[in-house]
């Protein structure tokens, strides 16, 4: 599947970012979509008016009325600077593919909402609106299982709760995916309404980044160690494991597609089912074949062999 290729492989790539952006978010999933795409739409217009009557209305919908509570302003804030870092890293490296801008534009945006937050303070009022929304979130769900099964729920409580006891611990990093995978869809998005040249979104067997972000999850898994996963540095440490690891996980995901050659209707439905009995199993061993091919480079190493030339994404 390449950008150039059928309406399938065009269409399965974004498709396939905003589930994970409606799975991961721990917000309006929409906005981390919407809000970019209207700055690319209003800063890189491209061709005709579309795209920049297009990006207003996406601004009139999300910014339309006045919010109700602190994370209504908290959210379209995020979404602004994750958004205007992106656009900025478009102009300044037009040539580079999707993912090191949008890796740019994320680090843009941590780094001055920790600034902002340090500044005023704020980081405790933020965790607790946060942890409030995740809270609100999991009592609707209890309910609708307690009403489902006749009034008995008490283990599927107990995990509703756990799971988001879990959530709201590692909700920056669940943010920080989420953020990745909305702008990877607004930029599918822009491409196609602005008609601008452009790297699109490469197939999922080329998926990779910079191997010494290893040292990230590193640093990651050591702070959990020292410190334990629940609050301060500990709590860093585990929500560094998480993003890198998921991203470990994809990139495992790509080197097995890469050496497998693809996956047909069988082996989809396989590994749906794989999901549904093992999920941890295939997870973990995703994440051991990313963090291996960011030490050996597996890809390379395969195209060597068969006498090919290694591609980049």
């Amino acid at each position: 599947m390449t950008d150039q290729g059928g309406r399938r492989g065009s269409w399965l790539r974004p498709a396939g970012l905003l589930g994970l952006t409606l799975a991961l978010s721990v917000g309006q999933p929409l906005l981390l979509v919407l809000v970019p795409f209207a700055i690319l739409a209003l800063t890189l217009p491209g061709e005709g008016v579309r795209p920049v009557l297009l990006g207003l209305l996406a601004g009139l919908v999300v910014f339309l009325g006045q919010g109700a509570t602190g994370l209504w302003y908290l959210e379209r804030g995020w979404a602004i600077l994750v958004g205007g870092w992106f656009a900025a890293a478009t102009m300044a490296w037009p040539s580079r593919t999707f993912f090191p801008r949008a890796l740019v534009a994320l680090g843009g945006a941590v780094v001055w909402t920790a600034a902002l937050l340090l500044a005023l303070d704020g980081w405790a009022r933020v965790d607790w609106l946060v942890e409030e929304r995740i809270q609100s979130g999991a009592a609707a769900t209890i309910e609708v299982l307690r009403l489902l099964s006749g009034g008995d729920a008490g283990a599927m409580r107990e995990a509703v709760q756990r799971t988001a006891e879990l959530q709201a611990g590692v909700f920056p990093a669940l943010l920080a995916l989420a953020s990745l995978a909305g702008l990877g869809v607004a930029w599918w998005f822009y491409l196609r309404l602005a008609s601008v040249s452009g790297e699109g979104l490469g197939p999922l067997r080329n998926f990779r980044f910079p191997d010494a972000m290893i040292w990230v999850l590193i640093a990651g898994v050591v702070l959990v160690m020292v410190a334990g996963w629940g609050s301060g540095w500990g709590r860093v440490g585990a929500n560094l494991t998480v993003f890198m690891g998921a991203l470990f996980v994809l990139r495992g995901a790509a080197v097995l597609l890469f050496l497998s050659g693809g996956i047909g209707i069988l082996g989809a439905l396989l590994l749906a089912i794989g999901f549904v009995l093992a999920a941890p199993v295939l997870l973990a061993g995703a994440m051991v074949v990313g963090v291996g091919d960011s030490w050996v480079d597996l890809r390379a190493r395969a195209l060597r062999a068969g006498g090919g030339d290694a591609g980049s994404d």
